[in-house]
C-alpha cells in the first residue's frame, strides 16, 4: 500500500492534468450543447490507455524499488553499482554518476588510509629497533650487577628521547595544526637544548664551542626545539671525541661536529624515512626516523635543512630560517 501511495503521489501531476483536460472538454461540450456520446467514448479510450500506462509504470517502479532495497542491504562499493536500476531519466542518470564519483573518492581514501597505516606499522618497527638498544643496555647492566646510576640514568634518558620522538611522529601523521609562531631567541633555545644533553657531553668528554648566537627567528618553539634535539643528539651519538660547534649568522644556524661523518653516497638519502646509511647499520644506533621527522618539521616551519659531511672528519648541519616574517602572518 505504501508503494502504491508513493507511486500515485509521484505522478499526481499526470493524473491531475488528465482530470483538468477532460474537465475542460466536458465544459466545452456542455456550453455548446454538443452530444456527450463522443465525449464519453473519448474519455473511456484515454482512461484505458492511462490505466495500461499506470500498470506498466507501477510494475517498473516496483522492480526498481526492490532492486534499491536489495542494494541497501549490501556494503555499498563501486562494484555494486551494477545492481543499480537502469536510469529512466536524465536526473536519475546524473544521480547515479554522482554516486559513482562519491564511491570512487571513498575507495581512493580507503586505499590511502590503508597505505598510511602500513607505513606507520613499518615506522613503528624502525622505532622499536632503535629503542631496544638502550633497553638492552639497561638489561645488561642489571644482569651484570654493575648498577652504575649515571649509566642507567643515561639509558633511561635515551628511552625517554625515543618516546618523545614517536609522539612527535604521531602528531605529524595526525596533521595536528599546533604551530604557534613567535619571535624566539636563538641563544636561549640553543642553551636549553645543550643543557639537556650536558651529561652526554661530560660522559664522552666532548668539547662544546658556542659561537655567535645573537639573533632572533620567527618560528614555533616546540618544533624548532625538536629539530635541534635531533640534530644535536645525532652529533653527540656519532662523535666519540672532539668538538661540537654551534653558531648563528645571516638567518642560518650551523651545527658542526668532528664525528665519524657520512659517506658521500649516503648524503642524498639521509632525509629519507627509514634510511640509516652504512654508519647507522654498522653501529645499530639509527632508525632512520630522526632526520626524516626533522625535515618534515622544518618544512612546516618554512625552514630548510642542509647536510655536508666527510667520513672521519665530521658533519655540518645548516638550518636556514625564512627571511620574510610576513610570510607567516
Amino acid at each position: 500500500m505504501k508503494l502504491v501511495k508513493s507511486f500515485l503521489y509521484e505522478r499526481r501531476i499526470i493524473y491531475g492534468m488528465y482530470l483538468v483536460f477532460w474537465g475542460l472538454i466536458f465544459l466545452t461540450f456542455y456550453l455548446y450543447e454538443f452530444s456527450f456520446a463522443p465525449f464519453f467514448d473519448g474519455w473511456l479510450f484515454t482512461a484505458f490507455v492511462l490505466l495500461v500506462y499506470s500498470v506498466v509504470s507501477f510494475y517498473r517502479s516496483f522492480r526498481k524499488q526492490k532492486q534499491l532495497e536489495l542494494l541497501a542491504t549490501k556494503d555499498l562499493q563501486l562494484s555494486n553499482l551494477v545492481f543499480l536500476p537502469k536510469a529512466a531519466t536524465l536526473s536519475e542518470q546524473t544521480y547515479q554518476e554522482v554516486l559513482r564519483l562519491v564511491l570512487e573518492n571513498k575507495n581512493q581514501e580507503q586505499e590511502e588510509l590503508q597505505q598510511k597505516q602500513l607505513a606507520m606499522l613499518d615506522d613503528f618497527g624502525l622505532w622499536l629497533h632503535q629503542i631496544k638498544t638502550p633497553v638492552a643496555a639497561l638489561d645488561l647492566l642489571i644482569q651484570s650487577g654493575q648498577l652504575d646510576p649515571r649509566t642507567m640514568k643515561n639509558e633511561v634518558f635515551k628511552i625517554n628521547e625515543y618516546l618523545q620522538m614517536i609522539l612527535n611522529y604521531m602528531r605529524q601523521n595526525l596533521d595536528q595544526a599546533d604551530l604557534v609562531f613567535q619571535q624566539l631567541s636563538i641563544e636561549k633555545i640553543i642553551k636549553s637544548v645543550v643543557k639537556k644533553y650536558a651529561t652526554f657531553f661530560s660522559q664522552k668528554d666532548l668539547s662544546l664551542q658556542l659561537g655567535n648566537l645573537e639573533g632572533r627567528v620567527y618560528s614555533d618553539q616546540k618544533w624548532l626545539i625538536f629539530i635541534l634535539e635531533q640534530v644535536i643528539f645525532n652529533a653527540i651519538k656519532y662523535t666519540e671525541n672532539g668538538t661540537i660547534s654551534i653558531s648563528f649568522s645571516d638567518n642560518q644556524l650551523t651545527i658542526q661536529d668532528t664525528g665519524i661523518g657520512i659517506r658521500s653516497e649516503d648524503l642524498p638519502r639521509v632525509f629519507e624515512k627509514g634510511y640509516t646509511g652504512i654508519n647507522g647499520r654498522e653501529q645499530q644506533r639509527a632508525s632512520g626516523l630522526g632526520l626524516y621527522l626533522s625535515q618534515e618539521a622544518a618544512e612546516k616551519l618554512g625552514c630548510r635543512l642542509y647536510i655536508e659531511s666527510q667520513v672521519k672528519k665530521g658533519t655540518t648541519v645548516t638550518i636556514v630560517f625564512p627571511e620574510e616574517i610576513s610570510a607567516f602572518e
